[in-house]
C-alpha cells in the first residue's frame, strides 16, 4: 500500500506541474499577446500583428501547436529571419489540455474566467491595430498603456493568481495527506513484520514442541516394537531351533524308512542270483568230486565225463549270469547315490537316441503303436549314457507296466520333446491301465515294480531320478489315472 500511494503522490506531482506548467502558459500568452500589440503599435511591422494572431488561433486551438510551448519561442522569431526551435504538432486547445491533465471543475472556471478576461483584452488591442492601419500609431500606444487596459491586466492576472494559490493550497494538502499516509504504511509494514516475526517464532516453538512429542511418541513406539520384534524374533529362533531339530527327526526316521523298504528289496534282488551262484557252485562242486572219484577208480567213461563237464558247463552259466546280475544291481545303486556320473559330455539329438531306445521294444511289442514327436534338431549336452539311463528305463516303463492286463484295445505310446524358454521337456504317454493307487506314490522309490512277473529290477525310475535331480538338475513327475494311462515329465534346465 505504501508502493501504491507512493506511485499515486508522483502522480499527484505530475499532475501539479503540468496543471501549473499550462496556467503559465495561459499566463504567459497573454503576456505575448501585449507584448505582440505594443510592438506593432510602435513599429507598424505587420509582423508583430502575425504573431498576436497565431498565439491566439494556437490557444483556442485553430492552429498547430509547437512542441515545448512553455520553453522560450515567440523571441526567437522577433529577430530578422528568426526560426522556430521547435516542430509543430497537432492543434489543440489549451483548456481541453487543461481537461486532460486532470483539472478540477473550480480550477477550470478561474482558468476559464483569465481566459475571457484576456479575449476582452484583445477587443482593446484590435482598436489600437486599427488605429496603426491608419497611421494613428501615437494614439494606439495611448490605448495600450491606459489605465483600462492595465487594469483589464490585473483582472487576468487575478485570476491566475487565485488558481495558482488553490492549486498550491489543494496539493500541499493532497501530499501532506500521502505523505501521512506512507508513514502509516511503512508503520503499519513494520508492525506486520514484527508481527510475522513473533508469529514464525511462536510456530517454529510450537512445531518444535509437536516435532518433540512426536519423536518422543515414535521412539516410544520404536522401542515397544524393537522389544516386541525381539521377541518374536525369539521366538522364531526357538521355532526355527525346532523346526530343525523335528526335520533332522523326520530325515532320520525317512532315512530309517526308505532303509527299511530299501533292505528287504534290495536283499531280495541280491539274494536270488547269491542263491543261484551257491546252489550251481555246489553243484560244481559235486559234480567234480565225482568225477575226480571214478577217474581215481578208471571207472568214468567218455560219455559219463563230457555229460559232467556240460553239468559244470550249466553251473558255471548259472554262477556267471548270477554275477553279472549282482554286478548290475551294484551298478545301478551307484548311479542312485550320485556316484556313477562319468561320461563324455557333447550334443546329443534326441530322435535318433529315443528312436534307438524304442527300437528293439517297438520288436518286441508290435501291437503297441508308437508316436515319436520329436523336432529332428533339438539336441540337450550331456553324456550320452547318462542321458539313455534316464529314457530307457521311462520308455520300458511304458512298454512292460502299462498294458499288463492286456485290457487296452488300441495301446498306443506317445513320446514328445520340445524346447521351452527355460530348458526342455520330455514326456512319455501311455493309454494303459494307468498305475496302481497303492505304488501311485512311490512309483520313483527303489526296487517297487507293479507286478513281479515283469522284467525289471525296480530300480530303472529310480535311477532316472537320480541323474534327473542330481546331474541336471531337473525335475521328472508322474501324472497317472486308473484307466486312462500315465504320462512321465522329465523337464531339464537348459
Amino acid at each position: 500500500m505504501a508502493f501504491i500511494n507512493k506511485e499515486a503522490q508522483e502522480q499527484e506531482i505530475e499532475k501539479n506541474f503540468n496543471l501549473i506548467r499550462l496556467s503559465q502558459e495561459l499566463r504567459l500568452s497573454s503576456d505575448q499577446l501585449t507584448m505582440m500589440a505594443r510592438a506593432y503599435a510602435a513599429t507598424g511591422n505587420y509582423k508583430f500583428k502575425q504573431f498576436f494572431d497565431e498565439i491566439l488561433t494556437i490557444r483556442n486551438g485553430t492552429s498547430p501547436r509547437p512542441k515545448h510551448l512553455h520553453r522560450v519561442y515567440w523571441d526567437m522569431l522577433l529577430v530578422k529571419e528568426g526560426k522556430a526551435p521547435f516542430e509543430k504538432e497537432a492543434a489543440k486547445a489549451l483548456l481541453t489540455l487543461l481537461l486532460e491533465n486532470g483539472i478540477s471543475e473550480s480550477e477550470l472556471t478561474m482558468l476559464k474566467n483569465a481566459e475571457n478576461k484576456s479575449e476582452k483584452l484583445v477587443l482593446l488591442e484590435r482598436e489600437a491595430f486599427a488605429l496603426v492601419a491608419a497611421g494613428k500609431n501615437r494614439q494606439a500606444l495611448d490605448i495600450l498603456y491606459s489605465e483600462a487596459y492595465l487594469q483589464s491586466k490585473v483582472q487576468i492576472m487575478t485570476h491566475i493568481n487565485a488558481f495558482l494559490a488553490h492549486r498550491e493550497k489543494h496539493f500541499s494538502e493532497r501530499l501532506t495527506v500521502s505523505n501521512k499516509k506512507v508513514k502509516y504504511y511503512y508503520l503499519a509494514a513494520f508492525v506486520c513484520f514484527i508481527l510475522l516475526l513473533l508469529s514464525l517464532i511462536a510456530l517454529y516453538n510450537a512445531r518444535s514442541a509437536i516435532r518433540k512429542s512426536i519423536i518422543d511418541y515414535l521412539n516410544t513406539e520404536v522401542k515397544s516394537q524393537t522389544e516386541a520384534l525381539i521377541d518374536k524374533n525369539k521366538a522364531l529362533n526357538d521355532a526355527i531351533n525346532e523346526l530343525s531339530e523335528t526335520q533332522k527327526r523326520l530325515i532320520n526316521a525317512e532315512k530309517s524308512a526308505t532303509l527299511v523298504r530299501l533292505i528287504p528289496g534290495l536283499a531280495h534282488e541280491i539274494n536270488t542270483p547269491i542263491g543261484v551262484a551257491m546252489t550251481a557252485s555246489s553243484n560244481q562242486l559235486l559234480l567234480v568230486e565225482g568225477v575226480r572219484q571214478k577217474v581215481n577208480k578208471n571207472e568214468i567213461a567218455k560219455s559219463a565225463l563230457l555229460h559232467s563237464i556240460e553239468n559244470i558247463e550249466s553251473c558255471a552259466k548259472l554262477v556267471v549270469n548270477s554275477t553279472e546280475r549282482i554286478t548290475g544291481i551294484i551298478d545301478q545303486l551307484k548311479i542312485i547315490t550320485n556316484t556313477g556320473f562319468e561320461g563324455e559330455v557333447k550334443p546329443i539329438y534326441l530322435q535318433p537316441l529315443i528312436a534307438h531306445c524304442v527300437r528293439e521294444l517297438a520288436d518286441q511289442h508290435p501291437h503297441i503303436d508308437i508316436t515319436l514327436a520329436i523336432p529332428e534338431a533339438l539336441a540337450i549336452t550331456a553324456p550320452e549314457r547318462l542321458l539313455q539311463q534316464v529314457l530307457q528305463p521311462v520308455i520300458e516303463n511304458a512298454f512292460y507296466h502299462a498294458f499288463a492286463d492286456n485290457s487296452v484295445q488300441s495301446p498306443c505310446v506317445i513320446i514328445s520333446a520340445q524346447a521351452t524358454t527355460s530348458g526342455y521337456t520330455i514326456t512319455v504317454t501311455d493309454n494303459g491301465g494307468g498305475i496302481p493307487y497303492e505304488i501311485k506314490d512311490k512309483v520313483f522309490d527303489p526296487f517297487v515294480v507293479g507286478n513281479r512277473t515283469q522284467k525289471g529290477l525296480g530300480l530303472g525310475l529310480s535311477v532316472a531320478l537320480a541323474i534327473v535331480t542330481q546331474y541336471f538338475n531337473g525335475v521328472i513327475e508322474c501324472e497317472t489315472e486308473p484307466s486312462s494311462g500315465t504320462s512321465i515329465i522329465i523337464k531339464l534346465p537348459s
